[in-house]
């Protein structure tokens, strides 16, 4: 089991008005653990090219690191689009 998944078993928990469905949560919690580090490195390398001394090393670091994680997120995105769209199901009429 992945560390930060509690094992919620087959119980739906209840998050305000909507019911989530353990396995759907498990799935966005693995989504979000691979998204956020690929979605830091980017934010650092944009961060990195708005500096406008930056060297032109660090500049094309940046420009590089930047490539790689659009292309990583570009693929995660779509996953994580679904796992959102799974996430949370319609409330059962109380």
């Amino acid at each position: 089991m992945l560390p930060y998944a509690k094992p919620w078993g087959f119980k739906k928990i209840k998050v305000m008005t909507r019911t989530v469905s353990p396995s759907s949560f498990t799935r966005l919690k693995r989504y979000l653990a691979e998204y956020r580090p690929q979605l830091e490195k980017a934010i650092t390398a944009i961060r990195i090219l708005e500096t406008p001394d930056a060297d032109q090393e660090a500049f094309t670091q940046a420009l590089a690191d930047l490539h790689v994680c659009a292309t990583v997120l570009e693929s995660y995105s779509e996953g994580m689009v679904d796992a959102i769209d799974q996430f949370v199901e319609a409330s059962p009429d109380e």
